[in-house]
């Protein structure tokens, strides 16, 4: 004990200092019997009473459980799954306490194939499965709604269904009709005195076409002029005759190749495009300032505060571009319905979304080029 080392310092006999000693004996003596009623200085203090049960805190919620059902196995479209996949886990990188994340790939979905999308799901998909993402091609789509599972979770397809899917699947899909409502949405808002619709071959021109005309004809009171394109060297020769009838907008239906082609002799008119004339880098495009352009929002406000976090490492085409941004509002539309159901609208990657039947409606963006630039038309 600390009084009886300091003691022994004292311990001199009788004398001069034997008084000091007995007194110090005598206050020691008080300081012990002190110290007895009180407890030891290295007593641990006692815990406080633990919590009872309903005292305790909720436990954290289980973080969502997620299956991304995508075509890796596939040589046609495994690079375009895999931009998906990219997407889709930028946006869950940041957010690993709410959401698990599992792959799970097929390949064609060929009749009795083990590697199609359908067993897949099968493989893949449990009760514990929150939501699947996925499949992304419009065959597999189509295998998939038409599929007997023993297990159907909530599930978000990433290709048109073309009829309302059953719960509860859903569809999120970028589309071409959407954005041919765009331009022609465009062209009247600009005053186009007199547009015409320039048709190029192949099936995705007819398919903007269709669209096209069929938002003229129900919303607009002036006819819509149309044009079948014939041979390049034809071209000069019709765009002449286009100018000399005072057309002063193209509403084009076709690609980009095409496009870059027809544009020298499209001088001093207005053009209206969609996303299926924009595959080339901007790099490219110098020659198309002015071009109008309905498409995702990701390519062209390419800064805005929720899109800059998400960006690629590595540049991407236009092309992969939209696959990626496709990701991104997949991934975010599942985190914001939770357990619950699907937001009913939602300001996304690929455009402004609007749920009705279980399938997403897009109002892509409107941009126009500017040298090596593409920039949002209007506010």
């Amino acid at each position: 004990m600390a009084c009886a080392l300091n003691f022994s310092w004292f311990r001199l006999g009788a004398g001069r200092l034997g008084r000091p000693a007995v007194l110090l004996a005598t206050a020691c003596a008080t300081l012990s019997s002190i110290a007895g009623a009180q407890p030891a200085a290295n007593e641990a203090a006692p815990l406080p009473q633990a919590r009872t049960v309903a005292q305790a805190a909720p436990d954290a919620p289980r973080p969502l459980r997620v299956v991304l059902l995508l075509p890796l196995d596939s040589t046609m479209l495994r690079r375009a799954a895999i931009t998906v996949r990219d997407g889709a886990n930028a946006v869950f990188a940041g957010k690993k306490s709410e959401a698990v994340v599992s792959e799970c790939g097929y390949g064609s979905d060929s009749a009795g194939n083990a590697n199609g999308v359908a067993a897949a799901y099968a493989r893949c998909v449990d009760a514990s499965v929150d939501w699947v993402i996925g499949p992304l091609g419009r065959s597999d789509v189509t295998a998939l709604a038409l599929a007997k599972l023993p297990v159907l979770r909530p599930t978000l397809m990433l290709s048109p269904l073309g009829t309302t899917p059953p719960q509860p699947l859903a569809v999120l899909a970028p589309d071409l009709e959407s954005e041919a409502d765009a331009i022609a949405q465009q062209a009247t808002e600009d005053a186009c005195r007199k547009p015409l619709l320039a048709e190029a071959s192949g099936a995705l021109a007819g398919r903007i076409s269709v669209a096209i005309s069929s938002y003229w004809r129900e919303r607009v009171a002036t006819p819509l002029q149309q044009a079948s394109l014939g041979s390049r060297d034809s071209w000069r020769r019709t765009a002449e005759g286009w100018r000399r009838d005072n057309i002063d907008c193209i509403l084009f239906a076709g690609g980009g190749a095409v496009l870059s082609e027809l544009r020298p002799y499209l001088r001093g008119m207005v053009i209206y495009a969609t996303s299926a004339s924009y595959e080339a880098a901007l790099d490219r495009t110098v020659d198309w300032t002015g071009v109008r352009i309905a498409d995702a929002p990701w390519l062209i406000e390419t800064d805005r505060a929720d899109f800059s976090p998400l960006a690629p490492a590595e540049a991407l085409s236009p092309t992969l571009g939209r696959l990626f941004a496709l990701g991104v509002d997949a991934a975010r539309l599942v985190l914001v319905a939770g357990r619950d159901v699907l937001p009913s609208s939602f300001d996304g990657a690929i455009g402004k979304l609007a749920l009705k039947d279980a399938q997403y409606r897009r109002q892509p963006m409107i941009g126009e080029f500017r040298e090596r630039a593409l920039v949002k038309v209007g506010p």
